[in-house]
C-alpha cells in the first residue's frame, strides 16, 4: 500500500491516511489479485493430502510417489514465491498497519 506523506516542519514525515472508501477499494483490488493464488494453493494441498492417503495404502505405486513429489514441489514453489501464503496470517495486514517512514 502506498501511503502519501506531507512534510511537517521539514523534519518529520506524517502519513496521510487514505479515506475509508479508498482503503476498502485498495483492499478489494488486492484480494481479487491474490485470490487465484490462494485457490491454487488450497487445491494443491487437498490433492497432496489425497495422494498421500492413497500412497499409504499402496506404498509401492511409483505413479503415486511421483504425484506426491510433484505436488510437494509445486507447494514449495508457491510458498517461496508468496511466503505469506503459508504463514497463517492474512496477507492484507499491511493495509491496516499505520507506519511512519
Amino acid at each position: 500500500m502506498v501511503i502519501d506523506y506531507y512534510l511537517e516542519d521539514r523534519m518529520m514525515l506524517t502519513p496521510i491516511i487514505p479515506d475509508e472508501t479508498e482503503l476498502f477499494e485498495r483492499l478489494w483490488n488486492y484480494r481479487r489479485s491474490v485470490q487465484h493464488i490462494e485457490r491454487e494453493y488450497l487445491d494443491l494441498r487437498v490433492r497432496l493430502r489425497d495422494a498421500e492417503a492413497d500412497l499409504r495404502s499402496d506404498s509401492q505405486n511409483r505413479e503415486l510417489k511421483s504425484r506426491v513429489d510433484y505436488l510437494k514441489g509445486r507447494l514449495k514453489d508457491l510458498e517461496s514465491r508468496y511466503p505469506w501464503i503459508s504463514t497463517g496470517r492474512p496477507s492484507e495486514i499491511p493495509f491496516w498497519v499505520n507506519s511512519v517512514g
